[in-house]
């Protein structure tokens, strides 16, 4: 398992910042192309809006669950035993199973709308429809993510684990310098 995240983690990683470096170039260029030889690049705004941007949003969001990087409120589990803790996260897991797979579930409809339709960027005849179906691919992907925290956390009785190493994590703030 900590084989699999660790690559997961850079494959998302190295994808991401293709993406941004992609749409960095796309935008000097099409910066310097209008600025230059009054010739942008057609549809570079509808492109960075409906393809790059998408990328780089939604494959930050596993890439932040696996980097242990979302916004979580521990009060209820820092003054629990650790056991009821590791109840807690479990069950919170299960719950962000079930809302992963509930969004996954929905972009996939959307996405296959979008495919029946041929949907494009606004008045401009870019497609745009096979980036929805990066939705329910990043839910799913989330969704197991998810699961092999529960398991992790089942399986060791620990509720805050580092999936790099599958010891303890630290906590920033016990490591502050002030």
């Amino acid at each position: 398992m900590l084989t699999f995240t660790k690559v997961l983690n850079k494959c998302l990683t190295t994808m991401t910042a293709v993406a941004v470096i992609i749409m960095m170039l796309h935008i000097v260029t099409h910066a310097l192309a209008r600025s230059l030889f009054d010739a942008p690049i057609y549809g570079t705004n509808e492109i960075v809006e409906y393809w790059y941007l998408p990328i780089v949003a939604l494959l930050g969001i596993p890439a932040a669950q696996l980097q242990k990087e979302h916004i979580t409120v521990t009060m209820a589990i820092d003054r629990a035993r650790p056991a009821t803790a590791s109840v807690f996260k479990v069950f919170a897991c299960v719950l962000g199973v079930l809302v992963s797979l509930a969004f996954a579930w929905f972009g996939l409809m959307k996405a296959l709308e979008n495919m029946a339709i041929g949907s494009t960027a606004d008045v401009s005849d870019i497609i745009t429809w096979p980036v929805y179906f990066l939705v329910p691919i990043v839910f799913v992907l989330l969704a197991t993510l998810y699961v092999l925290d529960a398991v992790l956390i089942a399986r060791t009785g620990e509720p805050v684990l580092d999936r790099a190493t599958g010891q303890p994590a630290e906590h920033d703030a016990d490591n502050r310098i002030y």
